[in-house]
């Protein structure tokens, strides 16, 4: 699988493609934000990213084409966005889903309340306005 890192002038497609799953899109344009297209033989397989802060980021923009699902493509996402995340001294994920708990889980991301999210990352418009506050909390520590 060939991963890319889109520059933030480029971040259309990224835009589309999470808007047709119903996925947060409208604030991917600021330079703290890192999102990754992830393709196999010429075909979108998906897409990942963070919104770093330090050294914790908040897991973020993960979707996979129809065609992908159900092959693995979004662990194999997860799993390559955590090993960059590694890489680049950050120590902690969190994230924000309405529907995804049990695949993030299976990840081993934990369920935490909302309250204990780090301050950092409760001033993400993700957080404070764009996810519902009945979304479900979870991070792993990396």
């Amino acid at each position: 699988m060939t991963v890319t890192e889109i520059e933030i002038f480029k971040r259309q497609e990224a835009s589309e493609f999470l808007k047709s799953f119903e996925l947060v899109y409208s604030d991917l344009y600021q330079p703290n934000i890192r999102i990754f297209r992830f393709e196999e033989s010429g075909k979108v397989v998906g897409f990942g990213g963070l919104e770093i802060f330090g050294n914790l980021a908040l897991l973020r923009s993960v979707a996979v084409a129809k065609e992908f699902q159900g092959k693995k493509a979004g662990r194999f996402i997860c799993q390559w966005i955590e090993k960059w995340a590694k890489e680049n001294q950050l120590s902690e994920l969190y994230l924000l889903t309405t529907t995804a708990p049990d695949f993030f889980a299976h990840l081993d991301y934990q369920v935490i309340p909302r309250e204990e999210f780090p301050e950092s990352l409760r001033h993400t418009s993700q957080f404070s306005e764009l996810c519902p506050a009945s979304a479900i909390c979870m991070m792993k520590a990396l």
